[in-house]
């Protein structure tokens, strides 16, 4: 049984919780900045907790699950068509990112070890948030959300290796240094052979039984972060993420997701609530000036970086531009050395206290920069346009010489956009194709079929290709500030083009209708729709039945061949 003290304190914790969640809903705010300012009342600001251990432990756990199920959703083979920029822009992002840290920290007349330590909080994101709210958004799959995801496995190879070194930093003998590399060297070998030969056979048995199969995956998660616990206490959440990946790339991971998955938003709140329960309310002012310039190049400079990195491979701007605001914040990796610095004594008390900030304020704003990720980019597209501007001049494109006959714009190639070429081309209809993910149009462009590499939000891209001649336009990107963009541009140049938009809600369907659409797509009803028209026309008829499977799986066959997000 709980003892009276921590059940009080988890009743206090979820009542103080819920009411500023309430609130935070009512005031339309995300609900991260809330778990961590429910922390700082709860501790700093009127220590109403009585047994901080317990919820420090329980936040411990919260890591571990956290990391483990952020794991879980990098998928390889969801990064492989981004490989190219995730490998090398990533590595080229971590080193000039650390060098500008750890030169910005020397400033401060900091330690050579703290700043390094600083140079490392700079170079890494959180894993655990951007996963978080990418899925959230349903982003997970978008061409930016997969950069992203890949710039963060990269990151996170990084900070394993970071951690390794830095454990074994100050040995007294070359011997106890060489030791702790091997130790570490053996734990990852055997966590990859386990992983190759002897995981997919017990998750084989497992997945006969959706309990077993829960209970088998929490178990390795555990297992994994004991495992790399035995280097140090620290790095029980390296081990869960290690384990995350080793399941991630295992045909059940998503079984496995939808059964760990409703963990994730109980950890998550316990996590954040846990970081603001160890702020230190009287040393927040010691290294005032270090935390606010940290605050600002975490924030501005490296999201900075990370759009000229992602522009530098030829992605257009606003790719670039929502893939460089996930990396606005402290990555949980950056704690967990932070935690390990400070019992190693490589850093003070008053450095990490400003990192604990530097991590509250970053991973607030972070949920506010998404929030409002397309209104930021049309006011820096207003008053930056020379910064923002596509400079379509990379042959991704396969146009008519003169585009003088009648055609549909299709925008947006993968999921529904597929389907809707294959049966514009049996129409023989002239079609051309808009997609901002460059290995799609190099795909496109290969069948011959007229495509062009850009975003439909620019109003340049869209006067370029003859709209007066354009008979409908569909946009299969569910996003209502680009699809209203459209809108209007289509209906100024030509009033008689027809407008098929989408949509993931009834309520922005209703917005698009009101604003001039002609039709709008709702995916989900959609496919509600089919399968009510499948009953309607085949009953029970198993000659049917069978018939429309071996099409449908004709269908799977060649979109597996095309599609870049659910392959």
């Amino acid at each position: 049984m709980l003892e009276g003290g921590i059940f009080f304190d988890l009743t206090i914790i979820f009542l103080v919780v819920t009411m500023l969640a309430f609130i935070a809903k009512l005031l339309k705010q995300p609900l991260i900045p809330v778990y961590i300012i429910s922390g700082i009342i709860l501790v700093p600001v009127l220590n109403l907790i009585q047994d901080q251990t317990f919820v420090s432990s329980l936040s411990q756990f919260g890591i571990v699950f956290l990391l483990f199920i952020a794991g879980l959703e990098l998928d390889f083979d969801r990064l492989r068509h981004v490989s190219f920029v995730a490998s090398i822009g990533g590595t080229i992002l971590v080193l000039v990112l650390f060098l500008i840290g750890f030169a910005i920290a020397n400033i401060f007349s900091v330690t050579s070890i703290s700043a390094v330590y600083l140079g490392l909080l700079f170079s890494f994101s959180s894993t655990m948030v951007v996963v978080k709210v990418l899925s959230d958004r349903k982003e997970l799959d978008s061409l930016h959300g997969k950069i992203a995801l890949g710039f963060l496995v990269i990151q996170d190879v990084f900070a394993i290796f970071a951690f390794i070194v830095l454990t074994s930093y100050g040995q007294s003998s070359l011997f106890e240094f060489f030791l702790i590399i091997l130790k570490v060297f053996v734990i990852l070998i055997s966590m990859y052979l386990f992983s190759k030969y002897l995981l997919p056979s017990i998750f084989s048995f497992a997945a006969k039984s959706q309990e077993l199969l829960f209970v088998v995956s929490i178990a390795v998660c555990l297992a994994f972060a004991l495992i790399f616990g035995l280097v140090s206490p620290h790095a029980l959440g390296i081990g869960a993420f290690l384990a995350g990946l080793a399941l991630a790339n295992l045909p059940y991971n998503v079984e496995i997701i939808s059964r760990v998955g409703p963990l994730k938003d109980f950890f998550s709140l316990l996590f954040f609530i846990a970081l603001g329960m160890s702020l230190p309310l009287d040393s927040v002012m010691s290294s005032f000036y270090l935390s606010i310039t940290f605050i600002f190049l975490i924030i501005f400079l490296r999201p900075l970086i990370t759009f000229i990195v992602v522009r530098f491979f030829n992605y257009m701007p606003r790719v670039s531009f929502l893939t460089a605001l996930t990396q606005s914040q402290v990555s949980e990796f950056a704690l967990i050395l932070a935690f390990f610095g400070l019992s190693a004594n490589h850093i003070s008390e008053d450095l990490f206290s400003s990192i604990i900030v530097i991590a509250i304020v970053s991973l607030s704003l972070t949920s506010y920069l998404f929030q409002h990720q397309s209104g930021i980019y049309n006011t820096l597209k207003k008053y930056l346009g020379w910064i923002l501007k596509s400079n379509n001049n990379y042959d991704l494109e396969y146009l008519p010489d003169k585009i003088n006959k009648k055609f549909i714009l299709l925008l947006g190639y993968d999921r529904l956009g597929y389907g809707i070429l294959q049966t514009l081309q049996k129409r023989n209809e002239i079609v051309i194709v808009v997609d901002f993910n460059p290995e799609i149009i190099k795909k496109l462009m290969e069948e011959g079929i007229h495509c062009v590499y850009g975003d439909i939000s620019d109003l340049e891209l869209l006067n370029n290709l003859n709209l007066k001649q354009c008979k409908l336009v569909i946009s299969t990107i569910p996003e209502k500030t680009s699809n209203l963009l459209v809108l209007q541009q289509i209906k100024e140049i030509n009033k008689k083009a027809l407008c098929y938009l989408t949509s993931e809600t009834i309520n922005e369907a209703y917005e698009l209708y009101e604003e001039g659409a002609d039709y709008v797509i709702i995916p989900r009803m959609i496919g509600g729709k089919h399968i009510s028209n499948m009953i309607e026309t085949n009953g029970f008829n198993y000659k049917k039945i069978l018939q429309n499977k071996i099409e449908h799986l004709n269908e799977l066959s060649e979109r597996k061949k095309h599609a870049s997000r659910h392959d």
